[in-house]
């Protein structure tokens, strides 16, 4: 696998691992500094984030990866995904969200 395909396969496995509440596999992939910023500008710990997708706080169902653009140089990628989800966050109705998430990733 190249180093853009295995960047790819983590960022949806990102996504996989939210739908499925999978908390193992978030605490494995995200570093301790990650935040996760809302597009309503409120920041999430990776702790929080994680905690809110377990409880169901964040409730993710379907994601649909629109296009994952992907740079490195050196030990250093930046990821910028658009995703679209399918979720109901904090107690908002289900609906389809469009989201953008840049990412750093160090090998």
């Amino acid at each position: 696998m190249t180093d853009q395909e295995i960047i790819k396969s983590l960022y949806i496995d990102l996504s996989n691992a939210s739908i499925n509440k999978d908390v193992d596999k978030l605490y494995d992939i995200l570093s301790d500094e990650y935040v996760l910023v809302h597009m309503t500008g409120m920041n999430q710990s990776k702790k929080d984030y994680i905690n809110s997708v377990k409880t169901g706080e964040l409730k993710y169902y379907e994601s649909i990866h629109e296009s994952i653009n992907i740079s490195i140089n050196d030990d250093i990628a930046s990821v910028i995904g658009k995703t679209k989800v399918l979720a109901s966050p904090f107690g908002i109705s289900k609906s389809w969200w469009r989201l953008k998430q840049e990412l750093t990733l160090k090998k």
